[in-house]
């Protein structure tokens, strides 16, 4: 036991942590690590979070889902309903309903997973030194076998859609799916898009509303077939 407060099984267990909603549902979304994070919620999250996990589930950790604007989350809920061609899709007020009531359930239509495993407050932060003494060395050793898990994981599910947002790891997205997937641009250059076999690859900005615009969402929208 380190000064961590986690076992070795316990910490295997955090570092496979796959992400909230269902894996059989049509749309992915692939960031690069959840928001927040600490030592003390990493401990929570090893005794109490599954594999896979509703996304209420992070109220365990002191996190109130309902009505909690959280902007990725919204913009999700707004490209989804924009998705679904539904006329109301840029009231906040629906935004949040579908964000409270859909997304990330685990008997939905999304699956929220990232390249990452751990959560941290933002890219450059590192709450973990007692596991490893930098975020370089971390993602040296885990980010390899999280690309070669979630290319498994995609073969096995087939999602219609994966949404890769945050162009700083466009190159790693693509690794994903390998070199036999050819991406083009669309928009300018603001998002590529990809196809391997039925599932269509989105490759996006980070889903900030100062870089995915709401003029944005219902171009993105257009390059998606879905009905729930």
């Amino acid at each position: 036991m380190e000064a961590h407060g986690l076992s070795k099984k316990e910490l295997e267990h955090v570092f496979k942590f796959e992400g909230f909603g269902n894996k059989a549902g049509p749309l992915w979304f692939l960031g690069i690590e959840e928001g927040g994070g600490s030592i003390e919620q990493l401990r929570i999250r090893a005794k109490s979070f599954d594999l896979v996990e509703d996304i209420r589930s992070v109220e365990r950790i002191g996190y109130d889902v309902i009505n909690r604007h959280v902007p990725t989350w919204h913009i999700m809920s707004k490209l989804i309903l924009a998705m679904r061609g539904n006329p109301d899709w840029q009231e906040k007020s629906r935004a949040q309903e579908y964000q409270n009531t859909e997304l990330g359930r685990i008997d939905g239509d999304t699956f929220l997973t990232e390249l990452m495993p751990l959560p941290c407050p933002n890219i450059k932060a590192w709450p973990y030194e007692s596991i490893c003494p930098t975020k370089e060395a971390y993602t040296a050793m885990v980010r390899p076998g999280r690309i070669r898990w979630l290319r498994s994981e995609i073969v096995q599910f087939k999602p219609r859609a994966v949404i890769c947002y945050g162009k700083g790891n466009w190159p790693y997205h693509k690794e994903i799916f390998g070199s036999d997937v050819k991406f083009e641009d669309e928009l300018d250059g603001k998002i590529q898009i990809g196809r391997d076999g039925r599932t269509t690859i989105l490759l996006i900005p980070f889903l900030s509303p100062d870089l995915v615009k709401t003029a944005m969402i219902p171009e993105i929208a257009k390059l998606i077939e879905f009905q729930p």
